[in-house]
């Protein structure tokens, strides 16, 4: 091999490395971009999914028994769950976690679980004019996302109680608190 040869390697090595970083370069703020995207949207769906059972909000607790609210939020819960699939991002996933967990919130607010236990809110109406029950399958995704997920740990069996306990700021000028915590043994601070 000649020194023009190993040149003409070296450079035609160098412009596919370069390449390649540029392509990357573009790649990665792009997945990112599109993460960032996919996890708005997914936000907005559960806002949509809570508006559409809520009445727009303004009803807190029960919603209205509106098969077309109740369809359209179950609508809006599934698509949530779709674009929740797509997030690519460690972080942007974490942020949705927290949305998800917001929005479980307010909808088992809404819902006043278990507090609507008369079959009739869901069935069909004759009376003053036809309507129709709620679709079961709404009823149901619906519900389900309102619940606690099964195996998922709650962030509060990981918080440091003791430690809390101990530095006393959360005591300090409130005596209720205080009197309060008294009355369990494990969080008892006077002896």
């Amino acid at each position: 091999m000649t020194p023009v040869d190993i040149a003409s390697i070296a450079s035609a090595i160098f412009a596919g490395m370069s390449a390649l970083v540029a392509a990357a370069a573009i790649y990665f703020p792009w997945r990112s971009q599109q993460s960032q995207e996919i996890l708005n949207q997914a936000v907005h769906s559960l806002e949509r999914a809570y508006e559409s059972l809520s009445n727009s909000g303004e009803q807190v607790s029960p919603p209205a028994p509106s098969r077309l609210n109740w369809l359209t939020a179950a609508r809006h819960i599934e698509q949530y769950k779709a674009l929740k699939k797509k997030i690519t991002s460690k972080t942007h996933s974490i942020v949705c976690e927290e949305h998800e967990e917001y929005w479980r919130h307010r909808f088992y607010l809404c819902l006043d679980i278990p507090n609507i236990q008369q079959p009739s809110y869901y069935a069909e109406r004759h009376e003053p004019q036809r309507q129709l029950g709620i679709e079961p399958r709404s009823a149901i995704i619906i519900y389900h996302f309102a619940s606690w997920p099964d195996g998922r740990p709650d962030p509060i069996g990981s918080a440091n109680i003791e430690e809390m306990l101990q530095d006393g700021r959360l005591l300090n000028g409130n005596p209720g608190l205080r009197h309060y915590l008294n009355g369990f043994q494990q969080y008892r601070t006077e002896t």
